[in-house]
């Protein structure tokens, strides 16, 4: 994290002045750190401050910061963003999610379609959120915004309008401070793995972060562990579709598995301190521990898929180590650089993409995302069934590709 010096322009006004060099700051730490691609880019992006410096002193604080991210948003890149920095945040006890092109939450064991909240429509609170998101395919523009949505600085409750067939429900939901605080913390919630059947091992990573830690243990210790329980399995199916990312050299880990020598799986333009030229660096895979190759290996994807996700995605794929199947990932690889910049009393973190990322074949990383090479499409009916089609597919696949 890095605490920034703010510019300190002298306007009489000294509200304004603070308002005039929270905005400045934000401008000159997007222009000296995010890879752009072009002068122009770079020019129309630097252009749109100028009338949010000229009225800031007319505008509401929420409206300034609102209209500060609607500017970085239009960058089209999901790493660069700006946060309030709470102490505390109260979460939704029964998350909102989004799939089959419609909003859920299950209650009791039963999965309702939610039509409202507190009497707004969802579709309507989530299109004004998801103007505040650049970059990223749609339903992962979607799903940051259910993700604000579920935020809170209060413990209050809302009131959700939901659906089952053909009868709607008032359905009360509270805000509280973890929702997962009745489950054990183990490493269980973070990476598990199990035979399928004498010859399919599962094995789910929830992510990549390096500040995971059980015993001593990082996600790529866990992952280890993991693996060395379905060393008997013919077929792995490997399923990242919650994973958001974090450390991609942890990524790297497992999918050197795979490898007998050094394996080019992408390419980053990077921005350097000070510079505007793009240095191309290439992604290199490096074998690591025994390798896996007799191993049949498939990868279940998603628009929650993010960031060092993809990268490993990318590794698993674009090498040719395995196949994918499910849903377009959620496109969006910045390594970011965070600055803490404060306003009225507040603290706001932003975080500035610093890279643009390249696939094997040429495409863009960013708002694209990675296709799947199986697509899947989840109905309605699948979601109130609790149905894992992904699962079903890839199972699948492999009993009919059980010879090749």
């Amino acid at each position: 994290m890095e605490i920034v010096k703010q510019e300190n322009n002298k306007i009489e006004n000294p509200e304004k002045q603070e308002r005039v060099v929270f905005v400045e700051t934000i401008r000159k730490s997007v222009m000296d750190t995010f890879p752009f691609v072009s002068e122009d880019q770079k020019n129309i992006f630097n252009n749109k401050f100028k009338p949010i410096i000229e009225n800031c002193g007319d505008l509401s604080e929420a409206e300034l910061v609102r209209n500060i991210r609607l500017v970085l948003a239009s960058l089209e890149n999901t790493h660069t963003k700006l946060e309030e920095k709470w102490q505390v945040k109260y979460y939704l006890d029964k998350p909102i999610f989004y799939k089959a092109g419609k909003f859920w939450v299950e209650d009791n064991g039963s999965v309702l379609e939610v039509l409202s909240i507190n009497g707004i429509s969802i579709g309507d609170l989530v299109k004004e959120k998801m103007e505040e998101r650049g970059g990223g395919t749609i339903d992962n523009k979607i799903n940051w915004a259910l993700r604000d949505l579920e935020c809170s600085q209060t413990a209050n409750s809302i009131v959700l309008e939901a659906k089952k067939e053909n009868e709607v429900y008032a359905l009360e939901v509270n805000f509280v401070v973890d929702r997962k605080s009745g489950i054990p913390m183990t490493s269980k919630r973070v990476v598990s793995g199990k035979m399928l059947d004498q010859e399919t091992g599962y094995l789910q990573i929830k992510s990549w972060s390096g500040q995971v830690n059980f015993d001593g243990k990082n996600v790529a210790d866990l992952v280890e562990e993991e693996l060395a329980s379905l060393k008997t399995s013919k077929f792995l199916i490997i399923d990242v579709r919650e994973n958001g990312g974090g450390d991609s050299p942890l990524a790297e880990k497992l999918a050197g598995h795979f490898v007998k020598k050094g394996t080019h799986y992408g390419t980053v333009l990077k921005r350097q301190a000070g510079e505007d030229e793009l240095i191309r660096s290439g992604l290199e895979l490096e074998p690591q521990g025994d390798f896996l190759d007799k191993k049949k290996v498939v990868v279940l994807t998603g628009p929650r898929c993010l960031s060092s996700n993809e990268m490993f995605i990318m590794m698993m794929k674009d090498t040719g180590i395995a196949k994918t199947i499910g849903q377009t990932t959620g496109g969006g690889s910045g390594n970011p650089r965070s600055f803490e910049i404060s306003l009225n009393g507040k603290t706001y973190t932003l975080k500035v993409s610093s890279w643009k990322m390249i696939r094997n074949n040429g495409n863009d990383l960013e708002s694209v995302g990675i296709e799947p090479d199986l697509p899947v499409a989840i109905t309605p009916e699948d979601v109130v069934n609790h149905r894992d089609v992904e699962l079903e597919v890839a199972k699948k696949y492999f009993q009919e590709h059980r010879l090749d």
